[in-house]
């Protein structure tokens, strides 16, 4: 749980001002090719990750992808933004992806089903504390250090939680020997419908978080916004990440499921989303106001659909898992198509219209799922 909050720290230490690193080389309009070819790494990565779990064991493949992730952050401190560089940086995004299922899998080994929504919840709760000082932190180093300073913070960091979970993960690199193909999966997965409807939510919460990543910080900036302004807006809209979802993943666990929480939540996010279209105006509070009522649907639906998830599956499922997890780089994939398009004819705004739509379409698959059984339902 220690790892995850250093963790969850050092990735929003980063990727809320990572789109403007991008668009120093290519400009707004053409950023969406870094993460189109970042996330389609991830994506081919994830389908080679049971494989190597299966050769070197869970914990071997953690330790692998944070050697490679603090590489590339060492030499990012001693590099100017350049193409070069940003070719690392895409490394460092594909590494620290894959860290985050070893992770998950690592997890998914401790968790009993009927607690899922108490074990994701807490674990997403201490996940986020680590996250909600970063961007307000990072955004001041931006500011005096640049973005070698921020490779810098961050390669201490890496090589902090590499030392930790050396000696936390130690006794548990057991290797596999089943073999499973990706056929299997993909059946396993269609053959299984509320599996698929998950996946369908997953990959809605993820496009709006990658859409909201790269494109509200910018469309920030061009509001005149400082980097410090936008720091305590982040701040204050990730506090509910903080404060709901282990109450959440209780409710989910002891009283209702997964089901009726999961529609009030991406109800929430659509409505508040659209309305972010609408906004244009320089006002830190009624930003922070909006972005705040965004994520208290964000962070239901992320603790329910994990919550959900993992009822529905056990710690040996690696292969599902690893598909799963296909669903953020996936959302990265087609968001980066669909807003390149986006942009080209319409202004920014139209971002979160797109973003609205696709969160409102996940509002019907939501309603098609079948419900777990708490533990009152159950009689424990």
């Amino acid at each position: 749980m220690f790892v995850a909050f250093i963790l969850g720290f050092l990735d929003a230490f980063l990727i809320y001002i990572l789109s403007s690193y991008f668009s120093e080389l290519t400009g707004v309009g053409n950023i969406g090719l870094f993460y189109f070819v970042a996330y389609s790494g991830v994506f081919f990565s994830l389908f080679y990750l049971q494989p190597l779990i299966r050769a070197i064991g869970k914990a071997r493949s953690l330790y692998l992808f944070l050697g490679i992730t603090i590489l590339a952050s060492v030499f990012l401190t001693r590099m100017e933004i350049s193409w070069l560089a940003a070719m690392l940086v895409l490394v460092f995004i594909i590494t620290t992806n894959l860290i985050w299922v070893v992770l998950d899998i690592l997890l998914e080994g401790f968790s009993k089903d009927r607690m899922s929504g108490r074990i994701r919840g807490l674990h997403l709760t201490i996940l986020n504390a680590g996250l909600l000082a970063a961007p307000f932190l990072s955004t001041v180093a931006l500011e005096r250090f640049h973005f070698e300073g921020i490779f810098f913070l961050l390669v201490i960091g890496y090589i902090f939680v590499f030392l930790v979970v050396l000696i936390g993960f130690r006794n548990d690199n057991a290797v596999y020997q089943q073999k499973l193909s990706l056929r299997h999966t993909i059946h396993k997965m269609f053959y299984q419908k509320n599996l698929l409807r998950i996946y369908a939510i997953s990959f809605a919460l993820e496009f709006f978080y990658v859409m909201m990543i790269v494109y509200m910080p910018l469309y920030l900036r061009s509001l005149q916004f400082s980097w410090q302004d936008i720091g305590i807006i982040f701040t204050i809209m990730l506090i509910p990440f903080v404060l709901l979802q282990y109450p959440l993943g209780i409710l989910a666990d002891k009283r209702m499921g997964e089901k009726e929480l999961l529609v009030s939540s991406i109800a929430i996010v659509f409505g508040s989303t659209f309305v972010l279209g609408f906004l244009g105006a320089q006002d830190l509070w009624l930003w922070a106001a909006v972005l705040f009522t965004t994520r208290i649907g964000v962070a239901g639906i992320e603790i329910l659909r994990d919550s959900y998830f993992y009822k529905q599956i056990d710690g040996e499922d690696l292969d599902v898992i690893a598909f799963f997890r296909t669903a953020r780089p996936v959302a990265n994939i087609i968001g980066a198509v669909l807003s390149a398009g986006l942009l080209f004819f319409f202004p920014l705004t139209s971002i979160f219209f797109m973003v609205a739509g696709v969160v409102f379409l996940s509002l019907f698959v939501a309603l098609s799922l079948r419900d777990t059984r708490s533990e009152r339902e159950l009689g424990i």
